[in-house]
Order: C-alpha cells, then structure tokens, then sequence
C-alpha cells in the first residue's frame, strides 16, 4: 500500500514495481483532462503544471504544437529532460518569463499538496501564464465536506466541490465546465476525481 501511494504521488513510468492501478490514474487524469477541454490545440502552446517526471507532458503534446512542463522538484526536471524532451517538449522550474504565454494550462492532480493559504497564489500564477482567451483545466479530489485533515498523508486539504468553485472565483476563475469520476484511491476512500474547465474572468 504504502508503494501505491507513493506512485500514485510521484509516478515514473516503466517502473514496474508499481502496481496497474496507479498506471492507469495517471495517465486517465490526462485523458480526461483533454476530453473536458474539448479541443485540439492545433498551433498552440500548453503548460503542465506540475508534471512530475514528464511522462503527462509528453502525452498532451499529441493535441498540440507545444507543451511546458513545469515542476518544483528539480530532480523531477532531470527526468523528464531525460525521457520526455523532444521538438514538441520543454521543461522548466521557471514561469517568470511565461507572462500570458499558454493557450490552454493542465494542472493534475497537484493543488490539494500545498497549503490552503499558497492555493491563491499557485492559481493566480496560473492565470498570469494564460493569454487572454486561455483555459485551465485542473483536476483535484473532491469530497463532500472540505477536509482540512485528509487520510492521504501527501495531501494538505481535499476540497468539496463548492469550495473549490469558491476557490477558483476567488483567482478570477470562471468555471464553464466540470467532470466528476468516483474512484478508490490509494488511501482507501471513494471519492470523486474532480475535473474543473475554466477560463479567466478578465
């Protein structure tokens, strides 16, 4: 269980000690995040944030003509460089020179792992990367009451489905779309895999 959870937070593909499950929540979180977008980003450039070992960026980079991938983790970074990057693929731990830059911004599976208080913050960063016709799509377990206290020791906060709208408003979000899949996660709960499709309330 406890390699579960720990791929089912920092997933490497071809690790093969990993059981099926994990491989297949990481890359359907993907899959799902472009089907609520709803459409090819043909002579576009998206953002994955974060991505981790790179695997996701390199998968949304069949829907359009360039993806970022960005990460915190340094060594992170390393390994997406080293399996992921090509003419369609980048990788950075720097957004500072991406002001506007992103048509459509990908955000798996990564606000609920810092604290509430930094929540603004990582989503007004997003905003500033979209252009003004951009669209974020984030994904976030959701709960029926928010849980300051999750079971799922990498988790700082699982958000309900009003509060996290009220989050996304908060960063002047508009959400135009929502998916919700019930899963089992590592940590032994049922709860919905959220799916939010947003645009900038300009």
């Amino acid at each position: 269980i406890i390699m579960t959870q720990k791929a089912d937070e920092r997933f490497i593909p071809r690790d093969f000690k990993i059981p099926f499950g994990p491989f297949l929540r990481h890359y359907e979180r993907y899959f799902q995040s472009v089907k609520l977008l709803g459409e090819l980003g043909i002579g576009q450039k998206w953002l994955d944030c974060a991505c981790g070992a790179g695997y996701g960026s390199s998968f949304l980079s069949n829907f359009c003509n360039f993806v970022v991938g960005y990460d915190i983790d340094s060594s992170a970074i390393e390994c997406a460089l080293e399996n992921y990057k090509s003419d369609h693929v980048g990788f950075t731990r720097d957004l500072s020179k991406h002001e506007e830059d992103f048509d459509v911004v990908i955000s798996v599976e990564t606000i609920e792992h810092m604290p509430e208080s930094d929540a603004n913050i990582f989503l007004t960063t997003l905003r500033k990367c979209l252009n003004d016709n951009g669209t974020l799509v984030i994904t976030t377990p959701i709960v029926k009451q928010t849980n300051r206290d999750p079971v799922n020791e990498f988790h700082f906060i699982e958000y309900s489905d009003k509060d996290f709208k009220k989050l996304l408003e908060d960063a002047n979000f508009i959400v135009v779309d929502s998916h919700f899949v019930e899963t089992t996660f590592t940590d032994g709960e049922t709860k919905d895999q959220g799916y939010y499709k947003c645009k900038k309330n300009n």
